[in-house]
């Protein structure tokens, strides 16, 4: 990851900059709200079916707060927005595992892809960001990196649990290596660097 230099007023992300993140992330937290509210109804295992409800409410907070924050960035509220389409073919997939006997696909699609991928990217924005110019979008980013790790401790636990056989653990890697070349494909949740405004003031490389 680059170095950046978080003493300037002027931040190393313009304003413009932050608000395709900050819609970005919120597709991504507003589509996963949404496919988890509607596996509850599909999942059999009673742990899991709890622990994603609890965890729905929790990334409508997100999402929510994600929204509020747009317009401070002088853009129209609660506005959700994809990198490309390929994200949205990426989040379709993770979405359409509907049969009663997916939980482990739904399962890895969220606690080994895509919160773990969001996490990455939320803690690199917050690495970025300037403390002085922008604290309120690092207070958001900093709490979503806080539960989201949450999120991923507690349902990778109840992963563990349904993966009680070799075949079941070949399952969940095949799925994983497809999800990720997906999410690969797509330069992930804010799509590739070179489709968007550079950060500035970089210091050095990664």
């Amino acid at each position: 990851m680059a170095l950046y230099d978080r003493r300037t007023l002027d931040g190393v992300y313009s304003v413009r900059q932050s608000v395709i993140y900050i819609q970005n992330y919120r597709y991504a937290e507003e589509r996963m709200m949404r496919m988890m509210a509607g596996w509850i109804a599909l999942t059999p295992e009673l742990a899991v079916k709890l622990e994603m409800a609890k965890q729905v409410y929790e990334d409508a907070l997100h999402t929510d707060a994600l929204g509020k924050r747009l317009p401070e960035l002088r853009a129209q509220p609660q506005v959700s927005k994809p990198p490309n389409d390929a994200f949205v073919a990426f989040m379709n997939a993770i979405e359409d595992k509907e049969e009663w006997e997916d939980t482990i696909e739904r399962m890895v699609g969220i606690y080994r892809v895509l919160k773990p991928h969001l996490i990455s990217h939320y803690s690199s924005h917050v690495s970025a960001m300037n403390p002085v110019y922008e604290p309120p979008t690092l207070r958001i980013l900093e709490r979503l990196v806080d539960e989201e790790k949450a999120h991923v401790e507690r349902g990778l636990v109840l992963l563990d649990d349904l993966l009680d056989a070799k075949e079941k653990h070949a399952r969940a890697s095949k799925w994983q290596a497809h999800l990720e070349e997906l999410l690969g494909a797509s330069g992930g949740v804010t799509g590739f660097e070179s489709e968007a405004e550079q950060p500035r003031k970089k210091l050095g490389r990664s």
